[in-house]
């Protein structure tokens, strides 16, 4: 029986998908057959997590849009594998997640183009004790805006995942198809190889501890592993329980006594950032970026490049930007090749086009002993006012103004 014509043209388009992404899969493999830097830069990965996992930490993904789908994929797998790993949202992680991350964790960072504006974001605040691995299509670790903070230091590692074509050339629309794809794979290889790495002992291979993390479906019952139901099934471990009103030997729960603290202020260093150690973001000026304009890019990239000035940027002597108006700016302009120029940002709804810059003339300047009561008041008295308080300067002494000690933000006094 004959098909009819919009089911075949279906079928062959359906095919042609197949067929391109097997084609991407191809370049891929070819890749990490013929190419030392990319062969060497996986081992590099994989022995990193390893270590990592055998000294405690975790594996951090972060990813967005269909990365981030993808990144939740490779979470699943690694954790299948006894390999803990958790996903990171990284707008979340600018909202009280970055706790999530430790000292002795690594990051895996997954993005096409390697420059995703949420990604760059958040690498001023992740430890530099943290070792970063970008999943990008770069094959230059160079070239990756991922790596431009943990690649000089050596500690930035490439995972390069390019596709054969750009996808609107192979499918006729920029979809992530193809670069997913690959991606997914290299996860998945990424994953299987640090199982290996780690799951050395006779009897407890990887396939034993994946079996062994599946007790239920399908898998569950191919390997003989019976899920108990009922009470026995909920039993807590045989640890000593503790009731509310008793400590384990008898004793009772001393009353917990509260010690008002003292007034807060700005004596704490950790509250402001020192000008000093503020960039200024300049233009490219290399051949490959003839340019004169500043791009965002090049902003987030000095930002990156500072993690001591906790993303505060000087766009000149006299003009500073705020940590929270340059994630505004991205948040609603997420193309970081536009101008620095041709923006403003809208971060308060009730006031359109905020200027992306602070002038020195409207730093709120206050002494370092300032009581937090007193400098709240009137932060919330301003936002009632034309000219709201966005940056607060902070002097040893009122008589030396210029004298700055720090900057911060206004919303920190609530925040910090």
């Amino acid at each position: 029986m004959a098909l009819k014509a919009e089911a075949t043209s279906s079928i062959g388009t359906a095919l042609h998908v197949m067929a391109t992404e097997r084609a991407a899969l191809q370049h891929l493999e070819t890749l990490y057959q013929t190419n030392a830097r990319a062969q060497q830069d996986l081992a590099r990965a994989v022995d990193l997590i390893a270590q990592t996992i055998r000294h405690g930490g975790k594996l951090v993904v972060c990813g967005v849009g269909k990365s981030g789908k993808i990144a939740r994929k490779i979470e699943a797998t690694m954790n299948s594998l006894g390999i803990y790993c958790t996903y990171l949202h990284p707008t979340e992680a600018l909202h009280g997640d970055l706790g999530m991350i430790r000292p002795n964790d690594t990051m895996l960072l997954i993005s096409f183009s390697g420059r995703s504006p949420e990604l760059l974001c958040l690498l001023p605040y992740i430890p530099t004790t943290v070792p970063i691995i970008a999943l990008s299509s770069h094959t230059n670790p160079d070239a990756c805006p991922l790596l431009s903070l943990h690649g000089p230091l050596g500690t930035g590692i490439l995972l390069s995942a390019p596709i054969h074509e750009r996808e609107e050339v192979s499918l006729g629309l920029s979809a992530p198809t193809s670069s997913t794809t690959v991606a997914l794979c290299l996860g998945d290889a990424l994953a299987i190889a640090i199982g290996r790495k780690l799951h050395t002992q006779p009897g407890r291979g990887p396939a034993e501890v994946f079996r062994g993390y599946h007790p239920g479906g399908a898998i569950g019952a191919a390997a003989g592993i019976t899920v108990g139901t009922g009470s026995a099934a909920t039993t807590p471990s045989t640890a000593p329980s503790t009731s509310s009103g008793e400590l384990s030997n008898g004793s009772p729960i001393p009353p917990l006594t509260l010690q008002s603290p003292p007034e807060w202020t700005l004596l704490a260093q950790e509250s402001y950032v020192p000008t000093d150690l503020i960039p200024t973001a300049l233009p490219p000026s290399t051949q490959s970026h003839p340019s004169t304009k500043l791009r965002i890019l090049d902003l987030l990239l000095t930002a990156i490049q500072h993690p001591t000035a906790k993303s505060w940027v000087f766009l000149s002597k006299d003009e500073l930007i705020p940590p929270r108006r340059i994630r505004a700016l991205l948040s609603q302009t997420p193309n970081v090749d536009q101008h620095v120029s041709d923006v403003v940002v809208t971060a308060d709804s009730s006031r359109q086009g905020l200027p992306l810059a602070v002038s020195r003339a409207n730093w709120f300047v206050v002494a370092e002993s300032t009581p937090l009561t007193e400098l709240q008041r009137l932060v919330s008295t301003s936002r009632n006012g034309p000219d709201p308080i966005a940056v607060i300067a902070v002097v040893k002494d009122l008589a030396s103004p210029t004298s700055y000690l720090g900057v911060m933000e206004a919303e920190d006094l609530w925040t910090g």
